[in-house]
């Protein structure tokens, strides 16, 4: 297949270098120095047990700049960046593509939906963890299950996805209820990389100090009583144990919102905790915790200025 992923980023990188083994890999990002690198260089992976692995057969493109018609497109941009990333790669898509968005979130398929048939689009999750160090060459702390699914029971098309994620070394989890798995990885998020933006320290310390774990449950609980209003409802414990879970695994991984906040980049507080505060609305919810996560957030990314 061509494959197509947009967002260069630690993730989009880790699964653009394990498909181009069996696939043609196109990458896209705005960033030039990341484009340049892998163009010369390719893709390389410091595995979690220590080995070192060049991926070559990777192409990568500017933003915009890749007329390739592909039979597949990745979404792994930043939450925010969704509809410009789209508006910008028309050229990849034909009516036939397929469009799989991996991204922190929710809410990303309905801005794809704006581009793509709905019968097109695969929604999932990825328990792998990446950190980007820069110049085409990430870290992979943690691998875990890519979980996918549709919102229009096309099973053909997740079938095909899961084929070629299978085929370059990924396990695949087809999910029937996509949405649970969905606000399942929410959950997550809103908590781990929340809180780790806060306190810039790697995932596993949340469940470290007590004091971040009663801050982690706060969020989640809350989250919780919004989701069962949308009519999808969760055992408190499990959740938790799902949350604590993630930060045995990952551990001494680092959070894509940690490290957008190290590197001065706008976080996606919106998509996350934000889009929890949002869906309150429509329920009458009370989110105050998730409120005044979304605006901390907020006042730190104002404060980059102030560091150069």
């Amino acid at each position: 297949m061509k494959i197509a992923v947009i967002g260069a980023g630690a993730m989009g990188c880790l699964y653009g270098a394990y498909l181009s083994e069996q696939h043609d890999v196109y990458m896209i990002d705005t960033l030039e120095s990341q484009v340049w690198s892998i163009q010369e260089s390719g893709i390389t992976v410091e595995e979690m047990d220590g080995r070192v692995v060049n991926y070559p057969k990777v192409s990568a493109f500017l933003s915009g700049h890749c007329n390739v018609k592909v039979d597949m497109v990745i979404v792994f941009v930043k939450s925010t960046y969704t509809v410009q990333a789209l508006e910008q790669n028309k050229a990849l898509f034909k009516p036939s593509t397929l469009v799989m968005t991996l991204q922190n979130g929710a809410g990303n398929d309905r801005k794809i939906e704006e581009y793509v048939d709905q019968e097109n689009i695969i929604i999932g999750t990825s328990k792998h963890n990446a950190v980007n160090l820069g110049e085409g060459k990430i870290k992979h702390p943690a691998k875990g299950i890519t979980t996918i699914g549709s919102n229009h029971n096309a099973s053909n098309v997740v079938q095909i996805a899961a084929k070629s994620l299978e085929e370059s070394s990924f396990d695949v989890d087809i999910a029937g209820d996509i949405q649970r798995i969905i606000w399942s990885k929410l959950l997550v998020n809103l908590s781990v990389n929340t809180f780790t933006a806060i306190t810039q320290t790697p995932i596993g310390y949340m469940i470290k100090n007590q004091h971040a774990w009663d801050f982690a449950k706060r969020l989640v609980y809350e989250a919780i009583e919004v989701a069962e209003a949308d009519g999808t409802y969760f055992d408190r414990r499990e959740a938790l144990s799902m949350v604590k879970k993630v930060c045995e695994t990952a551990g001494d991984g680092y959070s894509s919102m940690y490290q957008d906040r190290k590197n001065h980049v706008k976080m996606e507080i919106d998509a996350i905790n934000g889009a929890i505060v949002e869906q309150a609305k429509l329920y009458g919810v009370p989110t105050p915790y998730n409120t005044l996560i979304v605006d901390l957030i907020h006042a730190i990314e104002g404060a980059y200025d102030l560091y150069g």
